[in-house]
């Protein structure tokens, strides 16, 4: 009897485990969803902010402000709903809002960019799709022309969004575009990778470009520059800023002369 009584507890502890386990995981993907839908949610909004904005890609600092406030009033007042603090809450939204529109970003620049992927036949993938077990034969030779090699190991690099060309069986990649809204100390990696690709005649001639509305004015001026401008403006091939007031350079541009820069690579 005891003996039974023993496996029955062992049994309901592996189940309870399983069932937290489950709950772990569950949670996990709700909030990956939710992510993706608020990201898809705050593309909307940009389709709206375009219509009223003569230059909404120079706007995004106010369309970013805009959005975060909205945001925290929907949900700092659901979490003070469901018993968070005030504080808690404000914590919960503004990691909900940060994880959110650094991917809202990248399809603010994909919508920007779709008109001319079709006009050259151009295609654009990201590091995220590459990195996935299932991939087709086109997007494996994508990933084989950009890895770069540690030794006997071989990585792929960070690339928010990656444009490529196919000639018959060819992949040729045009460009690694990274996006982000600020830097704070990240500002060495994008950099990183433009030195790791030049290393090897295979990925040398990738360009690699930053795309920013700089929120947090780190690369915009070039009085007393900041590291980050430092470093950024002398490694990559060329910054992207998507507001109105910033020191132009021979490298940092407006984000209207994207277009223009990414055609002289065809």
């Amino acid at each position: 009897m005891r003996a039974l009584q023993r496996i029955v507890k062992k049994n309901l502890k592996v189940s309870a485990t399983i069932k937290g386990l489950y709950t772990i995981i569950l949670s996990i993907s709700i909030n990956k969803v939710f992510e993706l839908s608020l990201a898809d949610t705050i593309l909307e909004h940009f389709k709206d902010f375009i219509n009223s904005h003569s230059e909404p890609y120079k706007s995004l600092q106010a369309f970013y402000t805009q959005e975060k406030e909205r945001f925290f009033n929907s949900k700092v007042s659901d979490y003070v709903n469901q018993g968070k603090s005030k504080e808690e809450a404000s914590i919960l939204a503004r990691q909900g809002f940060v994880s959110a529109i650094g991917r809202a970003l990248e399809k603010i620049i994909e919508l920007l960019l779709q008109d001319f992927c079709l006009k050259n036949n151009v295609k654009i993938t990201n590091d995220k799709i590459l990195r996935a077990k299932n991939i087709d034969d086109e997007l494996d030779k994508v990933k084989r022309a950009l890895l770069v090699h540690f030794g006997e190991y071989s990585v792929l690099p960070d690339g928010d969004i990656i444009l490529y060309q196919t000639n018959k069986d060819n992949v040729k990649i045009l460009a690694i575009l990274s996006v982000k809204n600020s830097f704070r100390e990240r500002f060495t990696e994008t950099p990183y990778w433009k030195l790791k690709l030049l290393q090897s005649p295979i990925t040398s001639h990738i360009k690699v470009f930053m795309i920013t509305p700089d929120n947090d004015d780190e690369i915009s001026f070039k009085g007393k520059p900041k590291k980050a401008r430092i470093v950024m403006e002398y490694e990559l091939d060329g910054i992207y800023l998507a507001k109105s007031e910033f020191d132009k350079s021979s490298k940092i541009k407006g984000i209207e002369n994207l277009l223009e820069d990414l055609e002289k690579l065809l």
